[in-house]
């Protein structure tokens, strides 16, 4: 009789090792934290800039899974937003989504419309909404170019809500291309530069609750080996 349980266990503990494992597989599978990026690589103003692109990124991050994506703008060395009249900090265009909320917006910065219009940029065509430059920060024309990186969060939309326009741009921007000593130098130009492609995928990573998910099924595994064992 003794021996026909333990003929048994190795069976049982099996099966319970099975389970364990299948939960220690859910608790491993990573939650999806999107980021794509986009790169200013194309000069649209008139004149010629000085300096080669890219002139900078437009990051969309969806943190872990939304419902919002947070939009990060940082310009490359030498190019500053400015307020020639030209164009907009930033423009861009939403897929059927309007109206729409914008929080943590970089001071120093306006949202133009909440819902989508018809917002003209010079050679980059037209687009839904644009965030703008106040003077405070920028001044008029390209008299202040500011370089520091633009924020804020659409709330509400998705990554696949991003697209193009009508010119096959994604994103736009008014710049001054040769900002020295803070000013838009006397070989610099301003104008917008556009980003016309996306520039890197998506990249999943393991929230916090999933690894102590994933600790607790190991803890598991450890625990069912013990008392067979014992």
């Amino acid at each position: 009789m003794h021996s026909h349980r333990l003929s048994k266990r190795p069976g049982t503990l099996a099966r319970r090792l099975a389970l364990a494992f299948g939960g220690l597989c859910l608790a491993a599978a990573p939650a999806t934290a999107a980021v794509l990026d986009y790169s200013f690589n194309e000069y649209v103003g008139s004149g010629t800039a000085g300096s080669s692109e890219p002139y900078g990124t437009v990051s969309l991050d969806n943190n872990n899974g939304g419902p919002d994506v947070t939009v990060t703008v940082s310009l490359a060395q030498g190019v500053g937003f400015v307020n020639t009249g030209a164009g907009y900090s930033l423009t861009w265009d939403l897929n059927g989504v309007s109206p729409i909320t914008v929080t943590g917006l970089t001071q120093g910065f306006s949202l133009v419309a909440t819902t989508a219009g018809t917002l003209s940029a010079n050679a980059s065509g037209s687009w839904q909404y644009a965030v703008s430059c106040d003077q405070s920060l920028c001044g008029n024309g390209g008299s202040k170019p500011d370089t520091s990186p633009l924020s804020f969060t659409i709330d509400n939309v998705s990554l696949s809500d991003f697209v193009a326009n009508g010119k096959n741009d994604y994103f736009g921007s008014d710049v001054c291309i040769g900002v020295v000593n803070g000013k838009c130098g006397s070989g610099g130009v301003t104008g917008v530069v556009v980003a016309t492609a996306q520039t890197t995928g998506t990249s999943s990573v393991p929230e916090p609750t999933t690894i102590a998910l994933f600790g607790a099924a190991l803890g598991s595994l450890v625990l069912l080996r013990r008392r067979h064992r014992a």
